[in-house]
């Protein structure tokens, strides 16, 4: 199992005023699995994504990714695997506005150890043509192309999307999704998408539901549907 995480707990407050945001957590999730975590707005979703990408540590629980227990990482090999293994994309794209396309990009591309090519990068989500533009000259559905561009130009292991359609209209967020794929497709990267619009969730190969904290069902999705074709 790529990623399996087992009893994981993560509260917040003291005494009556204690809040689980992970109880129990169990889950496990295979390599080169587009998994889709869908649940309510204070589900816990935002939470187990953090602790899945090292940016926040359980109060109780064991993280195995690849074979390595991160659950018991210092905040060296924390920051290192957060350097090296995942790569993040959120909901309003965090891209460094007085940089271009392509030097958001490269900033990321300079300091990882095994990068991949960039101009395949921006050949693969159709950016070859706004390398010179600032996000300000870009759509919704360009910055979020972008932020995914230099979310995986590191070459990681696990791509980690919040919300990722959410700022987005419905013809952007259906041609994110189809990029999503494809670097899925070409790239044998492990995609974990945060959400809580359950029609996402037809695109993917294993759906997790959260609710209060708690995994509530962990299914493989035997009908899958194309990005091209979901209704949103």
């Amino acid at each position: 199992m790529f990623i399996r995480l087992q009893d994981g707990v993560k509260k917040y407050g003291q005494g009556d005023a204690q809040v689980y945001a992970m109880d129990k957590v169990r889950l496990d999730i295979e390599k080169g699995e587009i998994c889709v975590i869908l649940g309510p707005s204070g589900s816990g979703k935002s939470t187990l994504l953090n602790m899945l990408g090292g940016i926040d540590s359980m109060d109780s629980g064991e993280l195995l990714v690849d074979g390595k227990k991160v659950s018991g990482f210092s905040l060296k090999e924390l920051t290192e695997y957060r350097r090296t293994d995942v790569g993040f994309v959120f909901q309003f794209y965090n891209l460094i506005q007085d940089l271009t396309v392509m030097e958001n990009i490269q900033v990321v591309s300079d300091i990882a150890p095994n990068p991949l090519p960039i101009l395949s990068v921006l050949d693969s989500l159709g950016l070859q043509t706004l390398v010179h533009r600032f996000p300000t000259e870009l759509s919704g559905g360009q910055q979020q192309r972008t932020a995914i561009a230099r979310a995986i130009i590191k070459n990681p292991k696990i791509l980690l999307c919040d919300e990722l359609t959410g700022a987005l209209d419905s013809k952007a967020s259906k041609e994110v999704l189809q990029y999503i794929e494809k670097v899925n497709e070409t790239l044998g990267m492990t995609i974990l998408i945060i959400t809580h619009n359950a029609a996402i969730s037809k695109i993917a190969d294993r759906v997790i539901q959260i609710r209060d904290g708690k995994v509530i069902s962990n299914t493989i999705n035997d009908v899958k549907v194309r990005a091209e074709d979901l209704v949103l």
